[in-house]
């Protein structure tokens, strides 16, 4: 591999670390670099890449914005919108570097960590880029520069899904009506409401999303546990009527409540005067959490934010931490997929347990979800791998929470099309399977 496109590769990681997490870290981008890259010249370009692209992010945006009128930036996936941020800094900014080169090198970027259709997608937008703010400050009149692969984008029209949304009906902010109005307004064509534990808001949804024009997928998100940690689970496509379903959801539910009680006394003996409704009223229509204590925690002025509330008190082996009651991982797996859902394993690169995955999918595990917005380029290759080695689906989504996760966005996510379609055919198949078998 060449060294420029191994200093690429870098920079596209450290850039989208700078996006998750905060331009705080701009501070550690160089020994970043550095110990990603096995040569000097290596990390120096990367280096190089992102202190030149960083502070010119919102110029370029800008510009890629200008080309794709009616087409919100925040909905590009966050690997597509790196991508892109980084190849129109060479092209505008890197004089020294033909166009070509970059732009074919952002392709390959896009086509090596980003979903099956983003080298198109990434080509189509450079390809404007190039034709309207390099090639003589003009466009061609078919608005393209004449580059191989042209794209041609279809500004407006609705398409992609985020797979990963959660409402007030678990531990969100926004409640179904406000995610369906803010789907439609970023143009997405699916969601998928994956509440914890909880399905309450899916009908709710579906509502709206009708008189919308929006698919939505019927899903939950499970807790469950292999030791020494919890494993959340996806169903997507599950069947909301389903007894056993709803029976274990009311079971897991009237935990959660007996959970907090045991949390609040805990807060009570240490002198922290927290009562039960107080969370139940944060929480509201959702099922209560460790979250809604936390803000419980804050707004009684015991804890600053969140983060120090789950220090002091609420993290595992501190004071006031009672363990949940969850699902064994196996009967997770094996409840989504008797529901008729499609089972898949959520976030894997923050639960790091990719040694499970063929024990997963022995208990019948069905999908894995890739993308992710804390996912680096090499999570996303190297899940596209494990998905490919053991016949499992990817999926993606933004794990959207509104206001208590501000910095994630819906939408921030997203899969095309044709990934949807994978999941729906799968489900089809297995429900005619279930059919046949009764």
């Amino acid at each position: 591999m060449r060294k420029r496109t191994l200093s690429r590769e870098i920079a596209l990681q450290a850039l989208y670390q700078l996006e998750v997490r905060g331009d705080e870290i701009i501070k550690e981008i160089d020994s970043f670099c550095r110990k990603q890259a096995k040569e000097a010249e290596i990390s120096d370009f990367a280096i190089m890449l992102v202190k030149g692209c960083f502070p010119a992010i919102k110029e370029i945006d800008k510009k890629i914005i200008s080309i794709s009128e009616n087409w919100d930036l925040h909905r590009m996936a966050v690997i597509d919108r790196n991508v892109l941020r980084l190849a129109c800094y060479e092209l505008l900014y890197m004089s020294d570097i033909p166009p070509k080169v970059s732009i074919n090198e952002a392709i390959d970027l896009a086509k090596k960590y980003s979903t099956e259709k983003s080298g198109l997608f990434v080509n189509g937008v450079l390809d404007k880029v190039y034709s309207r703010y390099v090639k003589n400050g003009e466009e061609d009149q078919d608005g393209t520069s004449g580059l191989e692969e042209k794209v041609n984008l279809k500004i407006g029209k609705r398409s992609g899904g985020d797979l990963h949304i959660h409402t007030d009906y678990s531990d969100g902010t926004a409640s179904p009506e406000e995610v369906v109005e803010e789907a439609l307004r970023l143009n997405l064509q699916t969601i998928a409401i994956t509440d914890h534990d909880s399905i309450d808001a899916i009908e709710i949804a579906q509502t709206f999303c009708n008189r919308k024009g929006i698919n939505i997928i019927p899903a939950v998100e499970l807790s469950s546990y292999y030791c020494p940690a919890d494993i959340h689970i996806l169903g997507y496509f599950i069947d909301i009527k389903n007894s056993a379903l709803l029976g274990k959801l009311a079971e897991l539910r009237l935990e959660r409540i007996e959970r907090i009680k045991k949390i609040t006394k805990k807060l009570n003996n240490l002198g922290v005067n927290i009562n039960p409704q107080e969370v139940f009223d944060i929480a509201g229509k959702g099922s209560p959490g460790r979250m809604h204590v936390a803000e419980a925690l804050c707004k009684r002025g015991y804890c600053s934010n969140i983060r120090e509330s789950f220090r002091r008190y609420l993290a595992d082996k501190c004071p006031a931490y009672v363990p949940k009651m969850t699902l064994m991982l196996a009967d997770a797996i094996k409840l989504i997929n008797s529901s008729g859902g499609i089972s898949v394993y959520s976030h894997p690169g923050t639960t790091k347990r990719d040694e499970l995955i063929p024990k997963m999918v022995e208990y019948g595990l069905q999908g894995i979800e890739v993308y992710y917005p804390t996912h680096l380029p090499d999570d996303i290759e190297r899940y596209l791998q494990l998905a490919k080695k053991y016949d499992l689906l990817v999926t993606g989504g933004s794990d959207y929470h509104g206001e208590r996760r501000s910095f994630i966005k819906l939408g921030g996510i997203t899969v095309d099309d044709g990934i949807v379609e994978k999941i729906k055919e799968r489900h089809d198949n297995m429900v005619g399977m279930l059919s046949c078998n009764k």
